[in-house]
């Protein structure tokens, strides 16, 4: 395997694509909000890595506009299929997506801005990756990636069920290979790829046990990793049932009035200089 190519785990069952769409509903304002920091601007033309169902595309797209452009590249067809299908749904003419490993990305001309969101942990030398993309960028454009970090998710007041299964979730992506502070190192990663230090913004979706969106991936993400977490010692009493996950979690938040945090989302972008 290249260095290049993602080693993405968590798999593209349907459950793991309804995760993603409701990931995308929770992080979504802050990608954008990133992508405007970042130096997205009209008229762009964006490369958009690690695309999957679309929704990184269609933020980019909302910022460069009407005359800017969006091609979304992911390894998994159904991936590129899903997402070219919801663009036409939303009548998104200027966003494309194609089928290839990021290794064997290439553009007919410099793009103005290669993105990514949740893509570079799951990447055995996500730096080489960087230095590989960076070619691919005119100069004066921009490199932005975002990133997680899940040991920061925490609850007002303390909810030990909160708490134990954000442990869980940590202890699962550490099973797997994967960081779950991955978004606090992207500044060495960035300036390991030779793009200097990069400018960060930090954007986290809290909320009340009144949110559900909030409730419901916290459920999808211990759907996904309870298997992991489980098999490595860590299972908690009484969810033996994903189904009893957000009546206790929301049981446990009213109780205490709890605000809930969820893992933030750390950007960094860098003007590529050659």
């Amino acid at each position: 395997m290249g260095t290049s190519e993602s080693t993405y785990v968590l798999g593209h069952a349907d459950v793991e694509v309804q995760r993603l769409l409701l990931q995308a509903r929770l992080y979504d304002p802050y990608t954008e909000h990133a992508l405007r920091l970042a130096g997205l601007r009209p008229g762009m033309r964006v490369l958009d890595v690690g695309s999957g169902p679309g929704d990184v595309s269609f933020a980019a797209a909302r910022v460069v506009g009407p005359t800017g452009t969006v091609l979304g590249v992911d390894a998994a067809p159904d991936m590129v299929e899903l997402a070219t299908a919801r663009a036409a749904e939303k009548g998104l003419t200027t966003v494309h997506f194609t089928t290839a490993a990021i290794g064997a990305i290439a553009v007919d001309e410099p793009v103005d801005a290669v993105i990514g969101r949740l893509i570079l942990m799951h990447l055995p030398d996500p730096a080489a990756t960087l230095r590989h993309l960076r070619s691919l960028v005119r100069p004066g454009g921009v490199i932005a990636f975002s990133e997680i970090d899940v040991t920061a998710a925490r609850s007002v007041p303390d909810m030990p069920l909160f708490g134990h299964v954000i442990a869980g979730i940590v202890h699962a992506f550490e099973a797997m290979g994967l960081s779950a502070r991955f978004g606090t190192t992207l500044h060495t990663v960035f300036a390991d790829a030779g793009l200097g230090a990069p400018r960060l913004t930090l954007g986290t979706p809290i909320g009340t046990a009144a949110d559900s969106d909030l409730l419901a991936y916290g459920a999808a993400m211990w759907r996904l990793v309870s298997p992991i977490a489980e098999q490595n010692g860590l299972a908690i009493d009484g969810l033996a049932d994903i189904e009893d996950f957000v009546p206790r979690y929301r049981e446990e938040a009213l109780a205490v009035n709890a605000l809930i945090s969820m893992p933030p989302l750390i950007t960094a972008w860098a003007q590529v200089r050659k």
